[in-house]
């Protein structure tokens, strides 16, 4: 089942933060650091471009690909 590519970037965000949202987690690191938290927020501006400039196949393969892999180390435990 092809995947658009808002739909691919949501479950790249879920996997990344399962309890909650990328502002979320920002706001927690900046909450114990605040330099660590420019850090997150840079990190999460990061993740947010590369996602936008790969093609919709080139993000759909890789949350397959981390999916798959994420489930092979559950799996094994």
């Amino acid at each position: 089942m092809a995947l658009s590519h808002s739909e691919s970037q949501q479950l790249l965000a879920r996997m990344i933060f399962p309890d909650g949202s990328a502002e979320e987690w920002v706001q927690d690191v900046w909450g114990l650091s605040p330099t660590l938290g420019e850090s997150a927020a840079r990190l999460v501006d990061v993740m947010a471009a590369l996602s936008d400039c790969l093609s919709e196949e080139k993000l759909e393969n890789l949350v397959h690909s981390l999916y798959h892999d994420q489930l092979e180390d559950q799996l094994e435990k």
